[in-house]
């Protein structure tokens, strides 16, 4: 079975994007447009990595990294947080993001990282 990513991305564009790269590479991938569907998501479907936005509505990737981090079952689930905005960014690392990607997002590079961490 193919691993699965949840995207976490408020702006259609991106998400689809990111969508359709990693179903080229042969991943499942689960969508989510904001931090509190992605929690969602996330304990409905236990996905094998995250990849988040961190300025969103209703709850941002910060503090959905944070929620994620403190239950039990996503302790060690790879998260990969994409924003423009770097300090938000190191934010991000410090309550428990494995990795930081610049925005605009280097299709390639994200591989790598996924690939590295799965």
């Amino acid at each position: 079975m193919p691993n699965r990513i949840l995207i976490v991305e408020d702006h259609p564009d991106t998400q689809q994007g990111l969508q359709q790269l990693l179903q080229l590479y042969g991943y499942h991938v689960l969508t989510a447009n904001n931090g509190q569907q992605g929690l969602m998501k996330a304990s409905a479907h236990l996905p094998d990595l995250i990849i988040t936005d961190v300025m969103m509505p209703v709850m941002d990737g910060i503090e959905m990294v944070r929620q994620l981090r403190s239950s039990h079952a996503f302790r060690h689930t790879p998260i990969i947080v994409v924003s423009a905005y770097i300090t938000k960014a190191a934010e991000a690392v410090q309550v428990g993001a494995n990795d930081v990607l610049p925005k605009p997002i280097d299709p390639d590079l994200l591989v790598q990282r996924i690939d590295a961490l799965l």
